[in-house]
């Protein structure tokens, strides 16, 4: 087996990371990237000369599956894809639209996302085994932030591909959740139990690159995020509900909230705590 990191970052470097897995019959990419970094994930992989089957999206969301139109066409590949999100990369308009409203400006810097022609699409299964000749991709469903999330992982490997359903680690320093709204704490921190069950040596994230403790840092990300809810909820049990002013309190208090709200991905952090404090008013958490 043959594992690449492939880096779609409009503009810079290792932040959105694509992975191209190869077995002995077929290539798979998991995720596309967002569709303004699609050209440096076409030009990796033509440069290499390899046949791409698949594309897997570990979830929809403009930065993980914006350039899989493009890139299927330009591939020739079949996009593999929760159910929840097929009509969404189909016909990605409200998509679009919910992105630049949560995003604002980040939304124009990932860039609008191509559609997927429709022949192109299959559905997955929770369990699907995707086998490449020598590796086998099981797709587990990982909801929480995202109703549509799935991981990938390569049995024979013990390599676990999180996508967002287990944070972030950016720059060697900054590790912490990406949970914007809607996210579901519960069903998230059982999909994490789930992925732990698999028993990984590695984790694959997608923001950015291979973890070598896999179990280790899954239960590492389980605690941090329930420290997260937990100081949230006690900051809106006090009468705190903006969630700005929680970034900033939190900030105070948690040394991985620090370094992420003082980040070049200090706009994750905001969008992370917004999804935090909604859930918690919500009554997700308690």
């Amino acid at each position: 087996m043959t594992i690449r990191i492939v880096d779609a970052t409009p503009d810079f470097s290792g932040f959105s990371s694509v992975y191209l897995v190869s077995g002995e019959r077929s290539s798979a990419l998991i995720d596309s990237g967002p569709s303004n970094g699609w050209r440096k994930v076409f030009d990796y992989v033509k440069s290499l000369g390899v046949k791409v089957d698949y594309i897997i999206l570990t979830h929809v969301h403009i930065d993980h599956g914006g350039a899989s139109g493009l890139l299927s066409r330009e591939l020739d590949s079949i996009v593999i894809v929760h159910p929840r999100g097929a009509r969404h990369i189909i016909d990605p308009s409200v998509l679009w639209e919910q992105s630049k409203q949560a995003l604002g400006p980040v939304a124009d810097y990932y860039g609008k996302p191509t559609p997927v022609e429709e022949s192109r699409v299959r559905v997955a299964s929770d369990g699907d085994i995707i086998d490449l000749g020598g590796v086998r991709l099981k797709l587990i469903f990982t909801p929480g932030h995202a109703s549509h999330h799935l991981s990938v992982y390569v049995e024979n490997e013990g390599l676990m591909f999180t996508g967002d359903s287990a944070g972030v680690f950016v720059d060697l320093s900054v590790r912490v959740p990406t949970t914007p709204p809607p996210f579901k704490p519960k069903l998230y921190l059982e999909s994490i139990e789930k992925m732990i069950r698999e028993n990984p040596r590695r984790v694959a994230l997608a923001h950015y690159g291979l973890v070598d403790i896999g179990v280790e840092y899954l239960k590492w990300h389980a605690r941090e995020i329930t420290l997260w809810l937990d100081e949230i909820s006690r900051m809106i049990s006090g009468g705190l509900t903006d969630p700005i002013e929680i970034a900033e309190r939190l900030a105070g208090k948690l040394e991985n909230a620090r370094i992420a709200r003082s980040s070049r991905i200090a706009h994750l952090y905001y969008n992370t705590i917004v999804g935090l404090t909604r859930a918690v008013l919500d009554g997700e958490w308690s």
